[in-house]
């Protein structure tokens, strides 16, 4: 929306017939472009699949670095000892990779054999179209949910199937073990250690536990040493919804840490890989409606972030937590981490101990959402009003038109000291013109005489501006909490046309073509008719003067 109406009722018909030809043209180049697209888009290739090993590999393009060289221990074909879920038999080393299901009230989580990974983290309470938001999204190179690698970043994560335990009757909490052999130090002989990966859930809570426990055989040393690294966490790859590519207009990715009870914003560059050289007390990968949060209990030696090639979206956007080097022959790791909305209301439970089931404080995780800190609290007056109205009209469409009627009526009296400024200010125009005219080599002189004019006939020429000045904030305020509240994600306005608040509305999209110089996708009707709308009133506006 336009905050200032420049149009004087001057515009000529030269002007005119200017404007009427550009909308023709960009008509008939959105008609032709659409004819042509396939012609000039043809449909991508695929993407060739990586086959996933076992072995320690590096990412193309980078120079491989001494690792300690990991191999699991062949599964036997005897059953072992293993503790299982109540009522159930014994289970025996797994022979197959297979699934197990963690549902809470609030999440409905998926894992893997296969790494003890999650594969679906999905929020119930939250719909994609028709099925639940699903927060993982599965990646390149076998990354899943939060994958572990014996090594750095580049090192391929585990894969090979791991025994499962259930470790309470209700089923929230898991664990996955296997054992592995690492030829540590350079040495040719292989050192058996022992990998325990737990999750644990919890009602209520979009945050949960993961420990990490290794153990060396035999109070053997742990024998994971890659240059100064022992393990690296992947968080990650992908923050749903799914999508093919992600409009800037829509959703972004915002790399944020708390450092120091600070918060901090981190950039990187397409492809490229950002390690962070301070320590922070968490991280997270945020879109512009859901987050990903990993708060370390225990040490590291690195925080880093991968950005994403755009538009390529297959190995996006992940968090990796380098672990250093264990001097010992046992270590438990724990980890919490939140995936799930990026609101003030569910991060603001992990500052008190008692609001939460794991008893964290003082996280300061309100940090990760977007607060303007100077406008802040008019964002949160218009919010007010926004829910107020949305109680009475259960249609956040409805409530934003409500709330924009009721500050024209607020603001109306400097509106209409506006409107007379302007009205005064066309009928003093050929008088002033005069006076430019007759002064026109005379700056100093000509200054002088508009001063005095001004006095003489009561006119102060900035009180057009400031009604609008003193609106100005209210308007950035708008657009910040429109474009980020969290509750226009997916309301509907009018159906079948506006189905989505937070998205823009289209009546027309153009597939994989793109509007030559606009880049438009979509033809979309509301600029139109506001255009239209302009247009008008620019012409009732011209026939009403004199």
């Amino acid at each position: 929306m336009s905050i200032f109406n420049m149009n004087d009722g001057s515009q000529t018909s030269e002007e005119k017939r200017r404007t009427i030809l550009a909308v023709v043209l960009s008509t008939v180049i959105v008609g032709v472009g659409f004819i042509a697209q396939n012609a000039l888009f043809p449909p991508a290739p695929q993407p060739v699949q990586t086959q996933v090993s076992s072995q320690t590999s590096t990412t193309s393009g980078q120079s491989t670095t001494p690792a300690a060289t990991v191999v699991a221990e062949p599964f036997k074909t005897e059953a072992a000892a293993v503790a299982a879920p109540a009522g159930a038999e014994a289970a025996d080393l797994p022979v197959a990779q297979a699934s197990y299901t963690i549902e809470t009230d609030l999440l409905k989580v998926v894992l893997s054999n296969a790494g003890g990974d999650i594969v679906s983290l999905q929020l119930k309470a939250h719909k994609d179209k028709t099925d639940y938001v699903d927060l993982v999204v599965p990646g390149e190179k076998g990354a899943n949910g939060i994958s572990l690698a014996f090594g750095g970043q580049d090192t391929m994560p585990v894969k090979e199937l791991m025994k499962v335990t259930w470790l309470d009757a209700d089923r929230k909490t898991i664990q996955f073990a296997r054992t592995f052999y690492a030829k540590a130090n350079g040495s040719e002989e292989l050192v058996p250690f022992t990998y325990k990966k737990t999750f644990s859930f919890r009602n209520g809570e979009y945050l949960f536990g993961m420990a990490v426990a290794l153990e060396g055989a035999n109070g053997a040393q742990i024998p994971l040493n890659t240059n100064g690294t022992a393990y690296t966490l992947s968080i990650g790859p992908q923050i749903g919804p799914r999508f093919d590519h992600l409009p800037k207009n829509a959703d972004y990715r915002k790399y944020i840490l708390e450092i120091n009870g600070k918060k901090k914003l981190e950039t990187a560059k397409p492809g490229n890989i950002q390690v962070i050289k301070e320590q922070p007390s968490w991280g997270a990968l945020a879109g512009k409606y859901f987050a990903f949060i990993a708060i370390p209990e225990a040490p590291f030696a690195s925080f880093s972030y991968l950005q994403a090639q755009d538009p390529v979206v297959k190995q996006t956007n992940t968090m990796f937590l380098s672990r250093p080097v264990i001097n010992s022959s046992s270590q438990t790791d724990r980890y919490y981490f939140y995936f799930g909305p990026r609101t003030a209301t569910e991060l603001a439970k992990y500052e008190y101990s008692d609001k939460n089931a794991f008893g964290l404080q003082a996280m300061r995780l309100e940090d990760a959402t977007e607060r303007s800190n100077l406008l802040g609290w008019l964002e949160n007056i218009l919010k007010f009003m926004l829910n107020v109205f949305y109680k009475l009209i259960p249609n956040y469409g409805v409530a934003i038109i409500l709330v924009t009627i009721l500050i024209k009526v607020i603001f109306f009296p400097l509106t209409k000291k506006g409107s007379i400024s302007t009205a005064r200010m066309q009928e003093l125009q050929p008088k002033m013109q005069e006076l430019q005219a007759k002064y026109k080599g005379n700056p100093q002189k000509l200054n002088a005489e508009m001063a005095d004019f001004y006095k003489r006939n009561n006119y102060n020429p900035m009180s057009g501006c400031l009604p609008m000045l003193i609106q100005f904030p209210l308007f950035i305020a708008m657009y910040n909490l429109f474009n980020n509240h969290f509750d226009l994600r997916g309301a509907s306005f009018i159906a079948g046309w506006i189905g989505d608040l937070s998205l823009p509305e289209s009546i027309w999209n153009f597939g994989t073509f793109r509007l030559p110089l606009l880049g438009w996708s979509d033809l979309r009707a509301l600029p139109i008719i506001y255009l239209v709308s302009q247009l008008l009133y620019g012409k009732f506006t011209q026939t009403s003067q004199p």
